[in-house]
């Protein structure tokens, strides 16, 4: 820990007042991130409101809220909720959390006067526009504080929607986790993979079913966990029919209980993901908290989050995710290594410097 960070630590923080701004509070990783931080900063003495501009079609992880932070959903009209957004946060540091990093014109005018700060949380290359990209560079160079979750997160700033990368400070995603004991029981030949994502495009669960079912024309023994939901759920199960790998593909759905989630992921061997843009997923950072070797596509976030615990391949090239699967499902001493590394290298994102590192932002935008 650095000594700003140390300094940090020491503050006393209870006149603080914070509002973290969601879009919505749905079941996700933006939505653990600020779950997390939210929790972290009510332990420390802070008054913590985490707003959200509507309701979601899925909001059970807001239980997992400390029930000393304030959870507000807002509905009606839009004026009404802009009229309430500027109520809410009147007197706060407003932190804003959007899942595509837009932030509509209108919910800038009603923080007028605030002391804002925004995070970033993906690359969103696949959300932009050229005229999106400049409205928010023009807001956004007048934010107290520009926050990104990762380097390549920083660099899409800098980029792609034009801040002066010295605006942007990174901040890590990170996590609190206590795993039992790791024992890969993986030594039959068959190897069980899981995948934690959204059924989204840009999440390319296509390429995963894909590589699965090349691995298994080779003769590989692989079975695949999926835990998530979204819009392309139908199609993919129709893709592992197709594929004829429908017996060797469990789907769980959206489960979001950590003692349901942690269960299926120590009786895994390996973590998969096929991904095209990230910032710093949660579900890796949980994947490493619980040993296992990881399998991603070989893109900038996942490099920077998961360094040399993982087998990399190009999102567009099933084939090698297949090589990787086989690897890891006739090779134990690779997969222990892997995993060690892992566990190893998910010690750097470390809850606490993650939340004096917020705490530092928040004070430094109010003046203290």
């Amino acid at each position: 820990m650095s000594e700003l960070d140390e300094t940090a630590a020491q503050q006393d923080d209870s006149d603080l007042r914070v509002c973290l701004l969601v879009r919505y509070f749905t079941v996700g990783g933006l939505e653990r991130v600020v779950t997390s931080l939210a929790n972290e900063l009510v332990e420390r003495g802070v008054d913590v409101r985490v707003v959200a501009l509507a309701v979601a079609k899925r909001n059970a992880l807001m239980t997992e809220l400390d029930p000393r932070v304030e959870a507000v959903s807002l509905s009606g009209s839009p004026l009404k909720r802009l009229a309430d957004v500027a109520r809410l946060t009147r007197g706060r540091v407003v932190h804003i959390h959007f899942g595509d990093g837009r932030i509509h014109p209108l919910v800038r005018l009603a923080l007028k006067g605030r002391r804002v700060v925004v995070s970033y949380h993906s690359v969103y290359t696949h959300k932009r526009s050229w005229l999106r990209n400049r409205i928010d560079q023009y807001f956004n160079r007048r934010a107290a504080q520009v926050l990104a979750v990762s380097e390549a997160v920083r660099d899409f700033c800098a980029s792609q929607v034009g801040l002066a990368p010295q605006q942007v400070e990174v901040v890590p995603n990170a996590i609190r986790v206590d795993c039992p004991e790791r024992v890969d029981e993986g030594s039959d030949g068959r190897l069980t993979v899981i995948s934690l994502a959204g059924l989204y495009p840009h999440k390319n669960q296509a390429a995963v079913l894909a590589g699965v079912a090349q691995a298994r024309r080779r003769g590989v023994d692989v079975h695949l966990r999926v835990i998530g939901d979204g819009p392309e759920m139908a199609e993919l199960y129709q893709q592992s029919l197709a594929l004829g790998i429908a017996d060797a593909v469990e789907w769980y759905g959206q489960v979001w209980r950590r003692d349901l989630v942690l269960p299926l992921l120590m009786s895994s061997q390996a973590f998969v993901s096929a991904s095209r843009f990230e910032g710093m997923p949660i579900s890796i950072l949980e994947a490493m908290a619980a040993g296992l070797p990881l399998v991603l596509s070989d893109i900038p976030p996942h490099h920077e989050t998961a360094g040399e615990a993982c087998l990399y391949f190009p999102p567009d090239e099933p084939q090698e995710l297949a090589s990787a699967l086989a690897e890891l499902a006739t090779d134990p001493h690779r997969r222990k290594e892997l995993g060690e590394f892992s566990l190893e290298r998910s010690g750097h994102f470390d809850l606490d410097l993650f939340t004096d590192r917020h705490l530092r932002a928040y004070r430094r935008v109010s003046g203290r």
